[in-house]
């Protein structure tokens, strides 16, 4: 028995003594070193940030921290002199902190180089630097959400820096010196440096010049209808690349409001891909899709609008309450009539409707590269009445993100293929070798190519003679479709709250840019027709002219003439003077009297013109 005592506690002894040489002999010999040597840190370069065509967006600047070691200071009162002299800090409290018996002290952060150099080369001793990383944003308040920001360590908190943290963010390096017990630097000691790893260098899809398009788009349309806020994202239609996504209210990156924090949460968002919505208008192109793909419709199907239409003994209005009377597919789409679209999903059916969502991922997260992504609600399939769908139809009872939305029209207008939204490229280290590269990702035959190009020519109608006239480019094909949805809180609609919106594409017969803006709670008119489709138009102009695509379409003078004065008479006498002029126009309200007009009567104006009347 002694005999076994004996040899198990010599098993244990020599088990331990493996253990200490081998397993864990690397962390003892980091704890010996902590003990006998200054450790001061050398924070890496964080990867930079560009555009697609190298515009960089994000950089950095090298700062430095001041330590002091005040067993290691030979004379504290010159040491104190210097410090306050070159820091402009007052002399007794600095020479109070170095008669501490604190055995480090930080004097001040933030120091540029040529403090640290004069520090340095000054008779001061006992001080140390650590150099750190400060992110730097060329343009300030430019892709602030897209981009996000860093903290004071600089680790990625919001946006692509925090996203990408792990290709962006460096290996930190550091320099140990030896030390004598109580911290002093030996004459005979030996000093290690090793740096530090700079993180890899992201390349966006994003490009520099239609950013800042969409960038001028979102500001104007925020101050010119006092809304809420406004956000614009431009896509490449057939691989998902986000060339722009832009968003007001925002703040600069370089001067973030980390003490305003309702401020921070609220404009740090990217509402695009995080909140979902009412769609409205723009939901009819995937109701219309669906309808003739299936063959539940044709371009040859009619049906009539009154002005309202029964499902389930319940009335559900159209937005023009008058009626558009007896009208067939292309009318329709053209004059977003809600009856065709209740009578296209009713046709369609539940099963085959909820199967086209589906296909178009509206109920998924569309992969995008970005945090926070929502995916979209609507009534469970098995719930479904004829009255939900017939709403569905037309862009009511369903909510999805504004990404999800563009990311479906696309599919739409580009062959039937269902891309993944995407922001980044690749990512490149410091010797040029890719060491991410962003695969397109595709879903084939969404949707037929030839249901495709017969939407791209009813989408096209939108814009040259329907409610889409606004966002016109001259001598250029644009289709699209406008969208105007009530918003709801408490599970109740929000009076005179609306979401104004536009989803434009270019050329129309050959499609490579999607456009959608987002203008949230406008004041006065609302109509996406009026709001939202007119910067589309500019956007479209911009990128035409920044890439060189010269016109297809000869481009005609059209006579100008003044916006008639119809406020304060019949609404049946206002649409008397409108259609004289061959003008489109959008109501609000039911009232017999026209309230108020836009343009405002004597505005030159084009028979292209959109005209928004408010009546009571």
């Amino acid at each position: 028995m002694v005999l076994m005592l004996v040899a198990f506690s010599f098993i244990a002894v020599f088990a331990r003594l493996i253990y200490v040489e081998v397993v864990d002999s690397e962390n003892l010999q980091t704890l010996a070193l902590e003990q006998w040597y200054r450790d001061i840190p050398l924070q890496a370069e964080r990867g930079k940030i560009y555009d697609r065509e190298g515009v960089l967006l994000a950089g950095n600047t090298t700062t430095y921290t001041l330590y002091a070691r005040p067993v290691a200071i030979k004379d504290k009162e010159q040491t104190a002199r210097i410090l306050a002299d070159v820091l402009a800090l007052d002399y007794e409290k600095i020479l109070k902190r170095l008669q501490s018996r604190t055995s480090e002290l930080t004097i001040k952060k933030g120091l540029d180089k040529d403090v640290m150099l004069k520090l340095l080369n000054s008779s001061a001793t006992g001080l140390y630097f650590s150099r750190s990383v400060k992110r730097v944003y060329p343009y300030g308040d430019f892709l602030t959400q897209v981009l996000g920001f860093t903290n004071v360590d600089s680790e990625g908190q919001t946006g692509l820096e925090a996203y990408y943290e792990q290709y962006l963010g460096g290996k930190d390096g550091y320099v140990l010196t030896e030390t004598d017990l109580v911290g002093r630097e030996l004459d005979t000691g030996t000093t290690y440096y090793k740096e530090g790893i700079e993180g890899a260098s992201a390349y966006l899809t994003v490009d520099y010049y239609i950013q800042s398009f969409a960038e001028t788009a979102v500001r104007d349309a925020h101050s010119k209808f006092a809304s809420k806020s406004a956000s614009c994202i431009v896509m490449d239609v057939n691989t998902g690349e986000i060339l722009a996504m832009a968003k007001t209210p925002s703040f600069d990156l370089n001067n973030v409001p980390r003490k305003d924090v309702l401020n921070l949460m609220n404009n740090s968002k990217q509402t695009l891909i995080t909140d979902v919505f009412e769609p409205g208008s723009t939901f009819k192109i995937v109701t219309s899709a669906l309808g003739l793909d299936t063959g539940a419709v044709s371009r040859n199907y009619r049906c009539y609008c009154g002005g309202s239409m029964l499902v389930d003994s319940q009335k559900i209005k159209c937005w023009r309450t008058i009626g558009h009377g007896s009208i067939n597919f292309d009318e329709g789409v053209k004059n977003s009539c809600n009856c065709l679209f209740m009578n296209i999903a009713l046709n369609l059916g539940v099963e085959r409707f909820y199967d086209g969502i589906e296909k178009f991922g509206l109920m998924q997260k569309t992969g995008i590269d970005a945090s926070g992504e929502s995916h979209g609600i609507t009534i469970k399939e098995s719930l479904v009445k004829n009255v939900d769908l017939a709403r569905i139809g037309f862009g009511q009872a369903i909510a999805v993100t504004p990404i999800s939305l563009l990311r479906a029209y696309s599919a739409v207008v580009n062959g039937g293929v269902l891309v993944t939204p995407h922001i980044v490229d690749k990512f490149v280290d410091k010797n040029g070798n890719i060491v991410y590269q962003n695969a397109v990702e595709i879903v084939p035959e969404v949707i037929k190519r030839e249901t495709s190009i017969a939407m791209r020519e009813v989408l096209e109608k939108v814009v040259s003679e329907g409610s889409g006239k606004n966002a016109q480019v001259p001598g250029y094909r644009i289709s699209g479709k406008t969208g105007t949805a009530q918003k709801y809180e408490n599970g109740a609609i929000a009076r005179g709250k609306y979401v104004s919106t536009f989803i434009g594409f270019a050329p129309a017969n050959e499609p490579k840019y999607a456009c959608l803006m987002v203008v949230d709670e406008p004041q006065g008119a609302y109509y996406g027709s009026i709001v939202s489709a007119p910067y589309v138009g500019e956007i479209f102009s911009k990128i035409f002219a920044y890439k060189g695509i010269a016109p297809t379409e000869n481009v005609e003078e059209k006579e100008r003439f003044a916006m008639p004065d119809i406020e304060g008479v019949s609404v049946s006498e206002g649409i008397l003077a409108l259609r004289a002029r061959n003008l489109y126009y959008e109501i609000s309200g039911e009232g017999v009297t026209i309230t108020k007009q836009f343009p405002v009567a004597g505005a030159m104006i084009t028979s292209d013109t959109v005209c928004y009347v408010e009546t009571e």
